[in-house]
């Protein structure tokens, strides 16, 4: 995923001045979930059936009840944490380690350890592929999607892709999508076949990141580093429209219920898209510094963007500082 850059400190300084336009949709911030915990953060995932939400936050997995409103700051020891999600039920979690090139499956109770699978390097993004039901990994710098047997939790098979795996999308009917982070691109694998479709260039859509599938049309959204979301069609790579978002976006969603996309950005902004005609932006909310990867919640249509506060520019690094134990996750919604 993306990083931060003490760039933002000075952006959100600038929103704070200057709001945006009067919203159209209604959604706004309607809530913030105290969590706590220290480290930097990627991705989030709820876990529809049990009203659970789980974030990647590097060295542990942060976990959220929403029927109690139980907060767990450290669930799961991990190693460069990126993404954790509900599997078996809701029974287990999967965790993809970035600096440890492995996956593990945890116990999502206790946060114990039932299996550990190797991974190419760098895993990153993880989804279910629903028609197979198996686990796909975008291991980063492997170049490849890593496919895991959630029967067996075991490798099953891994496809090479040419480049910087980056986020996860399927289409339900057997194909998953990412991005290629560093080639400008988007590839289509099946998974039943772990084989290599297709490679769509997005000469217009820089470091893509965030990705989400549209069913109607069958579209692809990407979050692009240079300011703006691309449209493409999922079959021929074609662009469809572009629309400008935020800056420093890493995430994308889409609400098939109210036919809206989102793209989250480490700039404090949320850009909804409707997909009711031809794409364009319809609203633009103010969340917080660092909300730059989102979930949805099917159930809801509330939105849950993970950040924390920050203080001043560390010298040595040039990132902003983060406020101890002050994680959280923002709730959008009407």
């Amino acid at each position: 995923m993306m990083k931060i850059t003490c760039s933002l400190v000075a952006l959100a300084f600038a929103l704070s001045v200057n709001p945006a336009a009067a919203q159209s949709t209604g959604l706004k911030v309607v809530d913030q979930l105290k969590i706590g915990g220290d480290g930097r953060w990627d991705y989030i995932s709820i876990d529809q059936a049990n009203q659970k939400i789980y974030v990647a936050h590097d060295t542990a997995i942060s976990a959220f009840d929403l029927k109690t409103g139980k907060a767990t700051p450290h669930l799961a020891d991990a190693q460069g944490a990126h993404a954790a999600l509900a599997i078996h039920g809701g029974a287990d979690i999967l965790v993809t380690h970035g600096k440890a090139d492995m996956v593990t499956i945890n116990d999502a109770t206790t946060g114990a350890v039932k299996a550990t699978i190797k991974t190419d390097v760098k895993p990153d993004a993880a989804i279910i592929e629903p028609v197979t039901g198996k686990a796909f990994i975008m291991a980063n710098e492997g170049n490849a999607l890593d496919a895991i047997d959630l029967t067996t939790n075991t490798a099953a098979g891994r496809v090479d892709i040419g480049g910087n795996a980056e986020s996860a999308a399927v289409d339900g009917q057997g194909l998953v999508f990412t991005h290629l982070e560093d080639k400008n691109a988007f590839v289509v694998v099946d998974a039943a076949t772990l084989t290599l479709k297709a490679t769509h260039d997005m000469k217009d859509c820089e470091e893509p990141s965030g990705i989400a599938f549209i069913p109607d049309g069958r579209l692809i959204l990407s979050a692009c580093q240079n300011g703006i979301a691309r449209i493409s069609n999922a079959d021929t790579g074609a662009e469809v429209a572009t629309v400008k978002v935020g800056a420093h976006p890493d995430g994308a969603l889409y609400d098939a219920r109210a036919k809206l996309g989102y793209i989250p950005a480490g700039d404090g902004t949320l850009t909804v898209i409707s997909f009711d005609g031809a794409p364009h932006v319809v609203d633009t909310i103010q969340t917080k510094m660092g909300a730059k990867t989102a979930g949805l919640n099917t159930d809801t249509g509330r939105i849950y963007l993970p950040t924390a506060d920050f203080g001043a520019v560390d010298a040595k690094t040039g990132k902003p500082t983060i406020v101890p134990d002050s994680f959280a996750v923002i709730v959008v919604g009407h």
